[in-house]
């Protein structure tokens, strides 16, 4: 139990030391500066590791496996994103914040710049160094703040293109609403204006049936009285023609009875 708590404390130590940006830029100059003891013969990259847990004071921290590992994840992620970023313009090489300083130190290309002014803290046993490594760990410092300070202004800047996009974005949103609305309102106008025409229409329908029905109403009661007045005409001429008719018959009567008794 007690051996598994000791490893338990081990790790996590590692842990730490590992995830401090500080002891991250210390090992990638360190590892560049002394880039001679790295031959490529057999074991050379671990016993150079073991120089570095010992120069930086880290023996029971970290083990010299633990940073190879450490700086061989920092190397395969640099030279992915490198990969990508050649192939398909991959943006992870502009939000990752080590890959400005592992390019410089891996393609050797980093401007050696004193002129900083917020120094990257190290371990302070790099003070304890020889003045020619020391110096030459100090320009490695400089040219890694040179690099962080691009990076940041790159990411600034990818930053200011993001917000501007957004606000191009929401610009272009805003306007798609107005004119959503517009054409919402237009349709909204238009509609009325056609409940209008209908509403108008079947009005003027309803007064001209309404005075369709009036004018057939008027003629009705015209030609009604018209026959009524046509009917009590040939009656009275049909009365007249009978009374005359009757007062010719008894007027021929009487001149028959006057002719009777005149010739008695």
């Amino acid at each position: 139990m007690e051996s598994l708590n000791a490893s338990s404390t081990f790790y996590s130590k590692m842990c730490r030391f590992l995830r401090t940006d500080a002891n991250t830029a210390d090992l990638i100059v360190w590892r560049v500066s002394n880039n001679s003891l790295f031959t490529g013969r057999r074991n050379a990259a671990i016993k150079a590791f073991e120089l570095y847990v010992k120069e930086k004071q880290l023996v029971g921290k970290v083990t010299p496996a633990w940073v190879r590992k450490k700086w061989e994840n920092l190397k395969q992620k640099y030279k992915d994103l490198k990969t990508l970023s050649m192939v398909g313009g991959n943006t992870s090489t502009a939000t990752w914040k080590w890959y400005a300083i592992m390019d410089g130190a891996l393609s050797s290309e980093t401007p050696l710049n004193h002129h900083f002014i917020t120094p990257i803290q190290v371990s302070s046993s790099a003070q304890d160094a020889p003045p020619i490594k020391q110096r030459k760990e100090e320009d490695w410092l400089s040219a890694l703040q040179e690099l962080e300070r691009r990076q940041e202004e790159r990411e600034r800047q990818v930053t200011e293109r993001e917000d501007e996009r957004d606000r191009r974005a929401a610009v272009r949103e805003e306007e798609r609403d107005r004119r959503a609305a517009e054409r919402e309102a237009e349709r909204d106008r238009r509609a009325v204006e056609r409940e209008e025409v209908r509403e108008r229409q079947a009005l003027e329908r309803e007064e001209r049936r309404e005075r369709e029905m009036f004018a057939r109403q008027e003629r009705w009661e015209k030609e009604m009285l018209s026959r009524e007045e046509r009917q009590e005409r040939d009656y009275r001429e049909r009365e007249e023609r009978r009374e005359r008719e009757a007062a010719a018959r008894e007027e021929r009567l009487f001149k028959l009875l006057e002719t009777f008794m005149a010739n008695k």
